[in-house]
This record gives C-alpha cells, structure tokens and sequence, in this order.
C-alpha cells in the first residue's frame, strides 16, 4: 500500500475503534458509574430517595449500543440522569437474578422504578431520538 492510502485508513480505523467501545457494557458501567446488580441499586435508591433508572440491553443488538453510544454518554443527560436516579444497566445476555418484570424479548428498554414499592413508573421502548428519550426522564 502506499502512503496515501495508509494515511486515509488511520482515521477509519480510529472511528471504528471509537464505535465499538462500549461493546462491552459492564466497562461502560465501571466508567460511567452504573451499577450492575439490581438489589443493591435498589437499596441503594431506598437510601438516597431516589427513583431507580434500569436500562436493558442485549449483546450485539445495534439499538443498545446506539443508546449508550448516542444519549447516555452526553454531559447533560448524564449530569441529569445522575442528579434524579440511581443507575442500573442490565445485560439480559449474560447477567443472572434479572427480575421477571424487567424481561423482554426485545432490547432496549429503560425504566423507571419506584425503589421502595420497586414498581414500574415508566418504561422506554427501543432507542429514541434525545428530545423523546428526555421527555420520559
């Protein structure tokens, strides 16, 4: 190959590099400060008084991976998300003790719970555009 083709693949592979790190959801947990297992998320809302936010995601599902990568990784989302709620993200591929009420057939989905009666308040179906995502928050 020569130079030129060399040096317009490095920023296609930078950016594929980029797209496919958060494949890995319990890193993005540890770095974005999710936790990871629902009873101690839930005690953990009990105590601050807080509402509890679950995300469910799947392995290789391309919505899952464009909700992380385009909405919960922005500052203000962010920022508001950890102002309101407790975090929790469930992989429904390869986590155990998922509660039955938080199982679909299809992924993604968020909600929203109430931690101490650890009720549903709202539910997310799918990726959405920002403004809709937002609106349920």
């Amino acid at each position: 190959m020569n130079f030129y083709k060399k040096l317009l693949l490095l920023p296609l592979l930078s950016i594929s590099l980029y797209a496919n790190y958060w494949d890995d959801y319990n890193l993005f947990a540890e770095y974005m400060g999710y936790e990871r297992d629902y009873n101690k998320a839930v005690n953990i809302a009990k105590k601050e008084n807080k509402d509890l936010l679950v995300i469910l995601v799947s392995d290789g599902c391309p919505f899952c991976h464009r909700l992380v990568d385009t909405i919960l990784i922005k500052k203000d989302i962010r920022d508001y998300i950890n102002k309101k709620y407790i975090k929790l993200i469930i992989n429904r591929d390869t986590d155990k003790n998922i509660p039955k009420k938080l199982i679909r057939p299809f992924s993604p989905v968020t909600y929203i719970i109430d931690a101490p009666s650890e009720q549903i308040i709202d539910e997310i179906d799918g990726w959405q555009e920002e403004e809709n995502y937002l609106w349920h928050l």
